[in-house]
This record gives C-alpha cells, structure tokens and sequence, in this order.
C-alpha cells in the first residue's frame, strides 16, 4: 500500500481497492469511538421483530423519526412490537455491507409505553382513474408528437436542471417549461398546478429538490392534496430525497423519489419507444428475409424440377432411339423375306 518506507515492493492496488481499503479503516475507527463513548440512550418504537433466533439473540427495527436502525436483541429482554422504548444500547459492526455498517445492541430497558397513535389523515378523491404515466407518454412519442412538460418548481431552485441533465439525449424529445412558484405557499402552489393543467401541456410534475423534511410540508397538506386529487391532466411528483415519504405521493399518477428519478424515467421512456422501433425495423427485416427465403426455396424447387426433366431427356432418346431401331430392323426382314419371294416365283416360272 505504501510507495515509500516499506522494506518490500507492495503490489499495487486499484483506485476500487484503494477506496474499499480506507473506507473500512475509516469505519472500524469510527467504531472504535463509538465503542468508547457507549452505551447509548435512545427512544423509539420496535417494530418488525424476527420471529427466529440467533446465537441466543433476535433482531428488530427501531424507528424514530423518518429513520431506523436495527437492534440486536439479547432473549433473556423481551421487546414488544409496536411498543415504545427508551432503551441503552451499543455499537457492533454489522455482518452485512449493505445499509449502515452497525447494529445496535440492546443492554437494559429504560421506559416502556405505548407508541404514539398515528394522526388519521383523510386524502381527497381523485377526480379520475390513474394514469399510466409511461404507457400515456409512449403512446405520443410512437405517433410522432412531442411530449409537453410543465416543471412546477421554486422561485429560484434549480432543481430542473436535475431533471434535464439525468434526461440526457431524451431531451430533446420532450418541450419542457417551468413554472415557478413560492413551494412554501400551498395556496399559490395549487393555483399554479391548477393554471399548467389548463395550459398545452400533456403533463404536469411537481418537484422539489431535497433538505430540511420540514420544508416539505407545505406541499404536502390539504391545499397541494385536492389540486393534485383534482388536475384533469396526468401529473406526478418528485419531492425531496429518496428517504422522503409525503401523502400527496399517494394522490399522483405517479411519484419518484427524486427530481432525479423523475429525469432518469422520462430517458428510460424515450429508450423504450426507440427500442420498439428498433425492433419494429428488425421484425420487418426479417419478414423480408423469410420472404426473399420463401422465394428463393420455390425457385430452387423449379430449378431442380428443370433439371430432373433435363436429366430425364436423354433417357427418352436413348429409348426413341432403341425402338427406331428394332422398327427398322423388322422392315429390313420384311423386305429381305419379299425380295427372297419374289426371286423365288421368278425362278418357279423360269
């Protein structure tokens, strides 16, 4: 690893091997204080409890806030799903390289009660069926037509930019307009979706780009619900990080995790008519193909009936030939047998 002060030539790593090598310096140190600075006090709901266990321990989720982490749970505590805890836990290293390298073990209970009652949350109804966003778009991208695309986004977000960049070459594929609007008026941001649905635009997206979970709120209450509950054009969102679950997801055509995302669908989209197209081209390439092969078989098949005759001609001339012969032959003894007579009565007369 060290180009100088080894006493031995090391072999040469990969920039991947480089990076996965201080990655996991970098975690085991980061481990190593959080080992130190342990216990921990933390508070939470446990949830999704395996039913199975192992090494004498099980495991659950632990869920607080937009997040969670996983527990490690010795048999001898007993945690109840859906409960609420606060709880003394440490640090181990997790078996799994996905997600968070740590699982947390659990070493005493501090508090338990009841989990908080979720608010009830009534969403408006749709005014229409969902639409399937991609089959609506490849349908106007098969027939030629250039899809339109109203970017309802922040007064001076940038967001959009995200969105055209992850398009790629699809870009120019689609007409995209903005409209921008203050996203912390939900007033003005339903006008504004109410106003692109009347506009020449085959559809309708709302995004935001991610930060503060609080600065999406309002875009996510009754105001932002009933426009989107009530848009006569298909319409989708594509609000804050991938972490990021809002309630107006549920009332969009459809939803995607990140402007991103949102970008990234409408490329793959384009890919899929030119792929159709593509395949389309090759179906009728090879139509033609078998039918040329069609042709080809049937005028191989005449040719060879051709020859077969051809073959067969100087069998029958060999057979005319033969029976020709044996004609003459007899008209020769005929007339030998005549000219014998005749020299026979000529003689009988004499």
């Amino acid at each position: 690893m060290k180009p100088n002060g080894s006493p031995q030539n090391p072999s040469p790593v990969t920039p991947d091997q480089l990076l996965k090598n201080l990655q996991s310096l970098l975690t085991r140190e980061v481990f190593r204080r959080l080992r130190e600075e342990g216990p921990y006090l933390v508070q939470g709901t446990f949830a999704n409890h395996s039913q199975k266990a192992w090494g004498n321990f099980y495991y659950g989720d632990f869920k607080g806030g937009s997040t969670s982490i996983r527990r490690k749970v010795p048999l001898g505590i007993t945690l109840r799903e859906g409960r609420s805890y606060v709880l003394s836990v440490t640090p181990e290293l997790a078996p799994s390289n996905k997600g968070l390298p740590f699982v947390f073990q659990v070493e005493a209970i501090h508090e338990e009660a009841e989990a908080s009652p979720t608010p009830e949350v009534r969403l408006p109804q749709r005014s229409r069926e969902k639409v399937d966003v991609r089959g609506f778009l490849m349908g106007l991208l098969r027939k030629g037509e250039t899809p339109a695309l109203a970017l309802v986004l922040g007064e001076n977000a940038i967001v959009h930019k995200d969105v055209e960049v992850s398009m790629g070459s699809a870009r120019d594929r689609y007409r995209v307009d903005q409209r921008r609007v203050s996203l912390a008026n939900p007033g003005a941001v339903a006008e504004a979706l109410a106003q692109v649905a009347e506009g020449p635009y085959h559809l309708v997206a709302l995004i935001r780009g991610g930060g503060d979970p609080e600065d999406l709120k309002p875009l996510d209450g009754p105001e932002v619900w009933n426009a989107v509950a009530s848009c006569p054009k298909p319409i989708v969102v594509a609000l804050g990080h991938a972490a990021d679950t809002l309630w107006v997801e549920a009332l969009a055509d459809e939803a995607f995790p990140t402007p991103t995302a949102l970008g990234h669908f409408l490329k793959e989209v384009v890919e899929a008519v030119e792929r159709e197209r593509e395949a389309a081209k090759l179906s009728d390439l090879l139509e033609r193909a078998q039918e040329e092969a069609k042709a080809a078989r049937t005028e191989r098949d005449l040719l060879k009936e051709r020859i077969r005759r051809l073959e067969q001609e100087p069998a029958r001339l060999v057979q005319e030939m033969d029976r020709l012969r044996r004609g003459l032959a007899l008209w020769r003894g005929v007339a030998l047998f005549l000219l014998a007579a005749a020299i026979f009565l000529l003689l009988a007369r004499g």
